[in-house]
């Protein structure tokens, strides 16, 4: 494993915490839309962002921010909602939005990623792990059941235009931006505890090896001093039989 750049190490972590606190109202419209619960919505969002920053301090390279956020929201998203924890209210303002909350989630999350969250089918596949005709196919599918046509004409943009309002339509928690920063807090006071515990045993590894090659050493003396045949075989060594001379 590559030794981790304390420098690089920290960029990534800020970036990652930046775009957390610019992105994270979108995140939880997305959240909501999946769950279909305030607190549910919100316990996602600050999950994402905790392990999103934990295992940031693995990577070498900075990521792509809404691929790496985004894939771990769909994927704690769709836990949550399979899960059934909390109450889910489903929308009863808009017949076409109750629609789409009857259509296969795995296909209404291409739909969402496109037209609501202005992604590009190659950044859906990478979020979603998926090929790009299935990408397509469920875009399609979607579409079909909402009777949006791909041409956008005026009658589908209207279609497109009250979707995006229900999606938009939950009111952002007010302490949602408090508990975000809550959990930038505890996994950098998390990450700074690990790392003080790494540093205070790090001695231990290399003063093991040397134990351990001392004991070994030993060994082979008090073996060699017993039995003159290994002696011999230690001796005849290119590289070990210069070190034990001296002493046998």
């Amino acid at each position: 494993m590559p030794k981790v750049n304390p420098v690089i190490t920290e960029n990534i972590h800020r970036n990652l915490v930046e775009f957390a606190r610019e992105n994270y109202p979108r995140f939880y419209y997305l959240s909501y839309s999946l769950v279909k619960n305030r607190e549910a919505a919100m316990e996602v969002v600050t999950n994402v962002i905790y392990f999103s920053l934990l295992n940031g301090r693995k990577l070498q390279d900075l990521p792509p921010m809404k691929i790496w956020y985004y894939q771990l929201l769909c994927r704690y998203g769709m836990r949550s909602m399979h899960q059934r924890n909390y109450e889910r209210k489903f929308t009863d303002n808009s017949q076409l939005y109750a629609l789409m909350e009857t259509i296969e989630p795995s296909a209404t999350n291409v739909f969402k990623l496109f037209y609501l969250e202005d992604m590009t089918v190659s950044e859906i596949e990478d979020i979603l792990h998926l090929k790009n005709p299935e990408v397509l196919g469920r875009l399609s599918l979607v579409r079909r059941e909402l009777k949006i046509d791909s041409s956008m004409d005026e009658e589908s943009l209207n279609r497109l235009k009250e979707i995006k309002t229900i999606y938009f339509e939950p009111e952002l928690p007010e302490e949602l931006g408090a508990q975000v920063e809550e959990v930038i807090k505890k996994e950098e006071e998390s990450s700074a505890k690990q790392e003080a515990q790494s540093k205070k045993f790090r001695w231990i590894k290399p003063v093991g090896a040397v134990v351990l090659a001392l004991l070994i050493f030993f060994l082979t003396l008090k073996a060699a001093d017993q039995n003159p045949d290994f002696a011999e075989n230690v001796l005849s060594l290119p590289i070990l039989g210069n070190l034990f001379a001296p002493f046998l």
